[in-house]
């Protein structure tokens, strides 16, 4: 009973004690209430703008990158590489490190995980992010534009991404939208160095083409030297056409040989050697018979029956006609489906068979743009051309096959059309 009166008497005391607290006592932890509620509303403004003044630096810090060892002001903590110029700032203002990673992989103090981790807001950002500012390493912005590598503050993408115009920058940009290169220039001086590569690669060609117009203007020994075509019907025959051939290439001239269609099985070998020669192959029709005796059916097949043999054993395609006995009339050119091809220098060989009588023949009346008739049928022609190609390159022409000789000359080969040189056709 003694103890619970006591107890009683303690709880009296206790509540005398608090109605006679002085009042002064009551309004000093009231003022102390206020004073943390203030204090803690200040400090939630200040947070506010720090973050909002790390979107905004001043071009001087948000134009660059800080490189590799610059540490914050207070933690210590290396910025680290690609480490923009806005939150290197931020950190020295505000004498804390931000949350941008380190390059390790390592988590932002303000525990928003970063590398491959999303934005607070449930956005997704790219190899290291951060919940304000500009995000760099290919991360997303903070207003969900996605930019490349080397971030900056203002809405521009970079690296390829459009920005938010549609139109795509290069590389890094600055915040005045002046792109700057890898290596840290800016577009203007990038423009300068262009210029002057374009200014040196104008220089270099205007040497070669000064160099190419002295060229031009040099002598060629063959510009104007006299041309002839030399032609040989009636073959292949192996024993004629190869002597013929040997010669031609010995001083490097060119010939066309018109081949008799009847004759190609036989001689199969010797056409493939002519045509891997580099010597120009045509037509002296199948049997050699005077066209212009003939019906349209029978000009058709004596034509059509050669081409298609020749290509057999070659791939000529369609090939230059010379009609047998330089007979062609109207109704055998508009046949024919290619050029006809005569002469202007008969050399008789198939007349006289003497070797002697060609070569006088031939160097007597030979003339610039000559198209000379022989035939690969008889050695004594053999004969007479391994005197006339050494004599002929002496006297200076240049022997050529009949495609080459107009083409020397300008002019074009025509369907239907009779030549009998590049000046005298029908």
């Amino acid at each position: 009973m003694t103890e619970k009166k006591g107890k009683e008497e303690m709880r009296r005391g206790s509540a005398k004690k608090t109605r006679n607290m002085p009042k002064r006592q009551v309004v000093w932890a009231i003022l102390m209430l206020f004073s943390l509620v203030v204090m803690f509303a200040v400090g939630i403004s200040a947070i506010r703008a720090a973050r909002k003044g790390q979107g905004g630096m001043t071009p001087s810090y948000a134009a660059s990158d800080v490189g590799d060892g610059v540490k914050d002001a207070k933690s210590g903590q290396d910025v680290g590489e690609g480490t923009s110029g806005t939150e290197f700032a931020a950190a020295v203002q505000n004498g804390r490190p931000i949350g941008n990673s380190a390059g390790d992989g390592s988590d932002k103090p303000d525990g928003n995980a970063i590398g491959d981790s999303s934005k607070p807001d449930g956005s997704a950002m790219g190899d290291s992010s951060r919940p304000i500012g500009s995000a760099v390493d290919g991360s997303d912005k903070p207003d969900g534009n996605d930019i490349g590598d080397n971030g900056k503050p203002d809405a521009d993408a970079i690296d390829g991404s459009s920005k938010p115009d549609g139109s795509t920058i290069s590389n890094s940009s600055k915040p005045d939208g002046n792109a700057i290169s890898d290596n840290g220039k800016s577009a203007d001086d990038q423009d300068a160095d262009i210029s002057g590569i374009q200014e040196e690669q104008s220089k270099a060609e205007e040497i070669q083409d000064k160099e190419g117009d002295a060229a031009d203007d040099s002598p060629d020994p063959d510009k104007d030297a006299p041309v002839i075509a030399m032609t040989f019907d009636d073959g292949p025959f192996t024993k004629v056409t190869n002597r013929i051939v040997d010669v031609l290439l010995e001083y490097d001239a060119g010939a066309t040989f018109f081949v008799v269609g009847s004759r190609i099985d036989m001689y199969s070998d010797t056409l493939k050697r002519v045509f891997e020669s580099g010597f120009e192959v045509a037509s002296h029709t199948w049997s050699h018979k005077n066209l212009n005796k003939l019906s349209q059916e029978e000009i058709v097949k004596e034509i059509n029956d050669t081409q298609e043999k020749l290509n057999t054993y070659v791939p000529v395609g369609k090939v230059l006609l010379r009609p047998p006995y330089g007979n062609a009339n109207e109704q055998v050119r508009a046949i024919a489906g290619t050029s006809l091809i005569n002469w202007t220098l008969d050399s008789e060989d198939w007349k006289s068979k003497d070797a002697d009588k060609v070569i006088e023949r031939v160097l007597s009346t030979v003339k610039d743009g000559d198209i000379i008739l022989m035939h690969d049928l008889y050695e004594s022609t053999a004969e007479a051309v391994e005197y006339l190609v050494p004599e002929l390159v002496k006297r200076g022409y240049r022997i050529v096959s009949v495609s080459e000789l107009f083409r020397l000359k300008g002019i074009t080969l025509e369907e239907g059309i009779l030549y009998r040189n590049p000046w005298d056709y029908y």
